[in-house]
């Protein structure tokens, strides 16, 4: 196996796991995979590594499926080396979800659902996942494996059948997504990660469950609803079916809105009528692009109005408008939720919204230039190990850049203080 003078200082790191993977054949087969991941190459699976490398296949094969090591305590040793690093106060949680297309119907938790790797309804497998946002710097916080329902029905025989091939832990059972979401926010709760707001697109943010979740953890949220998402612009009044009232057909169950309270009104209407004069220019500096990104918004506080025919009322939130030149002549236009305080300006909430943008760069180098979805084998434990040996080469290749950047504002430093900094012969 060799890795010696392939990537600086990837013995040092790789060290931090040892009391997790505590036999040394293993140690030096998940150090060998994590720089195969790193290395150049179209892909990242298993067999392709293990020649770059001079690894043993078998061996790596075994380090994914049979080898015996703590993979949660791993990750929980990463998040607290990069929080060492990237902890911040104004930083943010991004919530996602990513897609891994596959051809055969054998990979643990394989269904045909929706892929946003594919933009389309396909056979894959989803996961759901936290990014940390901190010091200018992004990084997988953690990711899961979505287990679809029909992952999880022990009167199948086929369901029983694929979940003991794929070895799935019989304590694992099917949960919505943006309940997943929930259990990876309250994991960075537990491990005491300073941030500011948790932000979300709005596949999520048009759950009412996840952000009242959300609500209920006392969370700052900025999340992205759908077009068609209705809003009452005042509070709206109820009132409670009456037990004596006489009418015919079935008695109401849920209260009513009073007749002379307006009716709700789709968020897509509410961006058509705003005036041109009205929209705030809005310029966002992103570190890692050149130029700002320029946009246009207008907030606006409203109450959100999903079940409200069962009489669900829900605490007043920020509603914030986006558009964006498509063309010389068409705008986009986006809509989000916001529970920030009612003084918090506009270009705030949608600065912090645009650090979902972490997301997309994280992703785009996760799968194109470290493998995430290359992995070729089946069973739960294979899947969840790979991502996690994805992320440390991740990790790893975060660190080194903010060593660059220590490095750069250190030199520039020197220069401003007109010092000439001295290296010692050894």
């Amino acid at each position: 196996m060799e890795t010696e003078n392939v990537f600086f200082g990837i013995d040092d790191y790789m060290a931090m796991f040892a009391p997790y993977i505590k036999r040394v054949e293993a140690r030096e087969l998940a150090q060998c995979y994590v720089v195969g991941l790193m290395m150049d190459g179209d892909r990242k699976s298993v067999e392709p590594m293990s020649e770059k490398v001079h690894a043993s296949e078998r061996g790596m094969q075994r380090l994914l499926t049979e080898v015996k090591w703590n993979r949660d305590g791993a990750f929980g040793e990463y998040r607290r080396r990069m929080l060492a690093e990237t902890a911040d106060p104004q930083g943010v949680l991004v919530i996602d979800d990513t897609g891994f297309p596959k051809k055969g119907r054998h990979s643990v938790c394989v269904a045909r659902q929706y892929c946003g790797s594919l933009g389309k309804v396909d056979n894959c497998q989803i996961g759901v996942s936290l990014t940390y946002v901190g010091q200018g710097f992004a990084w997988p916080y953690a990711m899961e494996l979505f287990v679809p329902q029909s992952w999880d029905n022990p009167d199948d025989p086929e369901c029983v059948e694929k979940r003991k091939k794929t070895y799935m832990p019989e304590d694992v059972h099917y949960r919505e997504k943006w309940q997943m979401a929930l259990d990876l926010i309250d994991q960075a709760r537990i491990d005491g990660a300073p941030y500011r707001a948790v932000v979300a697109d709005s596949w999520y943010g048009n759950i009412t469950e996840f952000r009242q979740g959300l609500d209920n953890r006392e969370e700052s949220y900025v999340v992205g609803v759908y077009s068609d998402t209705q809003v009452f612009l005042e509070s709206p009044v109820f009132v409670q079916p009456d037990p004596q009232e006489k009418r015919r057909g079935r008695k109401r169950k849920y209260p009513t809105l009073i007749e002379t309270n307006p009716l709700p009104v789709k968020v897509l209407e509410l961006g058509k009528c705003v005036e041109e004069g009205d929209w705030e220019h809005l310029e966002i500096r992103r570190d890692c692009l050149d130029k700002l990104l320029v946009i246009e918004a207008i907030s606006r506080r409203v109450f959100p109005a999903q079940g409200y025919r069962r009489g669900t009322t829900h605490e007043e939130v920020w509603l914030i408008i986006e558009r964006r030149k498509k063309d010389e002549e068409q705008y986009e236009l986006r809509y989000f939720f916001s529970n920030m305080p009612q003084d918090m300006p506009t270009l705030e909430m949608v600065r912090l919204f645009h650090e979902r943008f972490w997301i997309e760069q994280g992703y785009q180098q996760l799968k194109k230039e470290l493998g995430l979805d290359h992995h070729e084998g089946r069973s739960w434990t294979g899947w969840r190990r790979h991502v996690l040996l994805v992320i440390l080469a991740f990790g790893y290749l975060t660190l080194q850049r903010i060593q660059e950047k220590k490095h750069v504002q250190q030199t520039l430093w020197y220069q401003r203080m007109g010092i000439i900094p001295i290296k010692l012969s050894q």
